[in-house]
C-alpha cells in the first residue's frame, strides 16, 4: 500500500513568491482542470504499466520472486515523493511533472502483482468503488464550508497505525486481518481525499496569477489526490479479494 502523504504544504501563504492576490474563479476552474487532468494522467500511467505487466506471466512471476527488486522499486517510490515535495520550488517544472509521471509507471509496477492475484472482475470492482468514493468526497471536500484542520492530525495518526497494521500483517497474514485493513484503508484515505480538497481550494484561493507557480502547484495537488485515489482502490482490492 502506497501510504506516502501528505505532499501539499501546510500553510499555502508561506510558499515563496507567493503573495495575499487570490485567482480570479476562470484562474481557479483552470487551476483545478490542471491538477485533475495530471492525476487522470498519473492514473493512466500506473494503469498501463500494471496492464503491461500483467499481460506477461513471465513478467509477473520474474517480479513477484524477486523480493529485492520490489523493495528497490518502493524505495524508489519513496525517494521521488519526498524529492517532489520537498523541492518543487526549485526543480524545473519539466523535471516535477517527469517525476510525478515517473512515479506513477513505479506504483502501476509494483501494484501489478496485487492487480494479477486479485482477478480482474475484482479489478473492476475496486476501480468503481474507487471512483465513487474519491469522486463523492473529492466533491464534498471541495464545496464544504466546514474547516477540515481538525482531521490532519487524525488522519495522519491513523495513517501510522495503518502501515504499523500492514506490518503486523506481513508477517501473519490472515483473511479476517485483510479484510479488516481494507475497510480501514476506504475510511481513512476517504477522508484524505476530502482533507485533500480542502487544501487545493486553498491553494487556489493564495496563489497568485502566476502560471509557474499555479503549474508547480498543481502538480502537488495531483500528487496528493493519486495517493488518495490509488490507495482508495488498494484497500477496496483487499475487501473484494479478501471476501471469494
Amino acid at each position: 500500500m502506497n501510504t506516502q502523504h501528505n505532499p501539499l504544504p501546510q500553510d499555502p501563504a508561506s510558499l515563496s513568491g507567493l503573495q495575499s492576490q487570490a485567482l480570479a474563479p476562470a484562474d481557479e476552474r483552470i487551476f483545478l482542470r490542471n491538477v485533475f487532468g495530471w492525476m487522470t494522467l498519473g492514473v493512466l500511467f500506473s494503469a498501463g504499466a500494471s496492464a503491461w505487466m500483467v499481460s506477461s506471466s513471465v513478467r509477473i512471476a520474474t517480479f513477484a520472486n524477486n523480493t529485492l527488486l520490489w523493495l528497490g522499486l518502493v524505495v524508489a517510490e519513496l525517494v521521488m515523493v519526498i524529492a517532489l515535495s520537498a523541492a518543487i520550488q526549485k526543480l524545473p517544472l519539466l523535471i516535477a511533472r517527469i517525476l510525478f509521471l515517473a512515479y506513477a509507471l513505479l506504483t502501476g509496477v509494483t501494484l501489478s502483482v496485487l492487480i494479477a492475484m486479485a482477478g480482474s472482475a475484482n479489478v473492476a470492482m475496486a476501480f468503481v468503488g474507487a471512483a465513487g468514493v474519491f469522486g463523492g468526497m473529492a466533491a464534498w471536500g471541495w464545496t464544504t464550508k466546514k474547516s477540515l484542520e481538525g482531521w490532519g492530525p487524525v488522519l495522519f495518526g491513523s495513517l501510522i497505525g495503518l502501515l504499523l497494521a500492514n506490518i503486523v500483517y506481513m508477517f501473519t497474514g490472515g483473511a479476517v486481518f485483510n479484510l479488516i485493513l481494507g475497510c480501514l484503508g476506504v475510511f481513512i484515505f476517504a477522508g484524505f481525499t476530502a482533507w485533500d480538497m480542502k487544501k487545493i481550494r486553498q491553494l487556489g484561493n493564495e496563489l497568485q496569477a502566476d502560471s509557474d507557480q499555479a503549474d508547480r502547484m498543481a502538480i502537488l495537488g495531483a500528487l496528493a489526490l493519486y495517493l488518495d485515489f490509488v490507495n482508495l482502490f488498494v484497500s477496496l482490492l483487499r475487501i473484494f479479494a479478501s471476501s471469494r
